[in-house]
C-alpha cells in the first residue's frame, strides 16, 4: 500500500536510485514483518506507514555510508559489499526464526497457540479469547504475558 510513495520518497528526498529505493522498501517490509513476528513490536506508537518510512530512512542511511567509502581496485562494489552484509543479517535473523519457532514448539500449548494466534495471525484479545474457550479477556492478556515472559526465558537459554 505504502511502497509508490516510500519509494518516490526515497528517490526525491533521500537521492537514492530507483532499484535501490525499492530494495530498502522491501527490506523495509521484512524488517517489520520480523518485528512483528519476534514480539519485538506489539504496539504501534506511530502509524505502520511512519514506522516504515523510519525502516526506509535507516537502510537509506545505511546505503549512504557504504557508497561514502573509498574503493580501491579489486574491491567490491559499494551495492556488492551492502548485498553482502544483508544476506548475513538475512541468515541471523532466519536464524532467529528457528530459535523462535523452537522455543514455540518445546513451550506447548495452550502457549504456542496464543502467541501464533495473536502474533502471526494478528488476531485480538477478544477474539482468542473465543476461541480458546477462556473465561474473559483478562484472563487471555495474562497468560500471553505469561507466555512470553516463558519465551524470553526460553530464547534466552537459546
Amino acid at each position: 500500500m505504502y511502497r509508490d510513495e516510500c519509494v518516490q520518497w526515497l528517490l526525491t528526498k533521500q537521492a537514492i536510485q530507483n532499484e535501490d529505493a525499492k530494495e530498502i522498501f522491501q527490506t523495509a517490509v521484512i524488517i517489520l514483518y520480523d518485528h512483528v513476528m519476534s514480539g519485538k513490536l506489539e504496539k504501534f506508537s506511530s502509524t505502520v506507514k511512519s514506522y516504515l518510512f523510519g525502516i526506509c530512512k535507516n537502510k537509506a542511511f545505511e546505503l549512504y555510508r557504504h557508497q561514502k567509502r573509498v574503493h580501491h581496485p579489486g574491491q567490491l562494489s559499494t551495492i556488492q559489499s551492502y548485498v553482502i552484509e544483508e544476506d548475513d543479517n538475512n541468515l541471523f535473523i532466519e536464524k532467529e526464526i528457528r530459535a523462535v519457532n523452537a522455543a514455540l514448539t518445546k513451550l506447548g500449548d495452550p502457549c504456542r497457540s496464543i502467541i501464533q494466534l495473536f502474533y502471526y495471525k494478528s488476531m485480538c484479545i477478544e477474539d482468542i479469547t473465543m476461541i480458546m474457550n477462556y473465561k474473559n479477556s483478562d484472563t487471555t492478556k495474562t497468560l500471553k504475558y505469561k507466555c512470553m515472559k516463558r519465551l524470553q526465558k526460553a530464547l534466552g537459554q537459546h
